[in-house]
């Protein structure tokens, strides 16, 4: 049965193999704060670059979308100035949904930015830690300033130690998405993943960077950690090879109620929680050789998980069903 009770309960058109790009622009439909911001949004000009022609068209597709008693559109004029800036998407091959979807809100953002730049970025290395944080912040949005990064713009905290004479380096740098490696086990919660993904490394051999204390090229550990999270948490599950040519299928478990997940542990200020909450799926069906991409989504007025297969919407199963070893990208809201 096909539901069409709210409005944002709409099909988009699979116009060649575009099922990668119907899953991520549901996804980002079901972002609130962006959909209400675009459901607002009016070009005072005609645009004048190709970023600021993707934002008009994405912003006339959304008004679309989420009319009352509109069961599907089609994104062609979106795909259409879309691919004028990224030629790879022009032709109508099966892409991949991330890929895509790192595209697509950097042409938002720079659409957007408000940003100027400045001089380089100089720290007092004396400063504590989350004083350099805040300090290399406040430089990074006085030069990328859009609703974007407020919105998915999250800081990752770098740490680089010296296994000979014990200097610790930090670094600090944005990220859009968060990528997670999968454990070897078929069946695993996403926490491992995670746990993966902050988990300390060695850099030895070829690998070995320069120590500034020593000044020579030292075995060194690297580790990450969460400095600053964003409103809207991407996560990406590192299902293909770098080459693609082989898929792992496992299933992850993860958290899908209200204020579930628990980033907390994964922050540089590990004693505090940090609570989100799952919003919207993309799903990867099938191999990397061909697939189907789908999304899965909570509106925003009726609770309700819907899933979205290119042009047809139905109501989702409960929540309890939503983990599945189809999980690609998980989008999460700050609780």
């Amino acid at each position: 049965m096909v539901y069409r009770r709210y409005a944002g309960l709409c099909g988009l058109k699979n116009i060649g193999n575009t099922c990668f790009m119907n899953s991520v622009i549901q996804c980002l439909s079901h972002t609130n704060e962006l959909t209400k911001f675009l459901r607002n949004y009016n070009a005072t000009k005609s645009p004048t670059s190709k970023d600021q022609q993707i934002l008009y068209e994405f912003s006339k597709l959304i008004k679309e979308m989420w009319t009352n008693n509109v069961h599907s559109v089609t994104p062609m004029e979106l795909k259409r100035s879309f691919s004028a800036k990224h030629r790879m998407y022009s032709d109508y091959n099966q892409q991949d949904a991330q890929e895509f979807l790192r595209f697509f809100l950097d042409s938002l953002h720079c659409a957007l930015n408000t940003g100027v730049k400045g001089e380089a970025l100089k720290i007092d290395d004396n400063l504590s830690d989350n004083k350099k944080a805040e300090l290399t912040w406040e430089w990074y949005s006085r030069l990328e300033n859009s609703l974007i990064r407020d919105l998915f713009v999250g800081q990752l905290k770098s740490t680089l130690r010296c296994t000979t004479c014990g200097n610790t380096s930090v670094t600090f740098d944005p990220f859009w998405d968060l990528s997670v490696p999968l454990p070897s086990s078929s069946r695993c919660k996403l926490e491992a993943c995670l746990d993966l993904f902050i988990r300390e490394e060695v850099l030895d051999g070829d690998e070995m960077p320069t120590c500034s204390k020593c000044q020579t090229r030292r075995k060194c550990t690297k580790s990450f950690t969460i400095q600053r999270f964003p409103k809207y948490l991407v996560i990406h599950l590192k299902r293909f090879s770098e080459t693609r040519w082989s898929k792992l299928s496992n299933i992850v478990e993860f958290p899908t109620g209200e204020r579930e997940l628990n980033m907390g542990p994964y922050g540089a200020n590990a004693n505090s929680n940090m609570y989100f909450s799952l919003y919207a799926i993309s799903n990867h069906m099938g191999s990397t050789a061909g697939g189907h991409y789908v999304a899965i989504c909570k509106h925003p007025v009726s609770k309700k998980w819907h899933e979205f297969n290119d042009n047809l919407v139905s109501e989702s199963l409960s929540e309890h069903h939503l983990v599945s070893s189809s999980a690609y990208i998980l989008f999460y809201e700050r609780a």
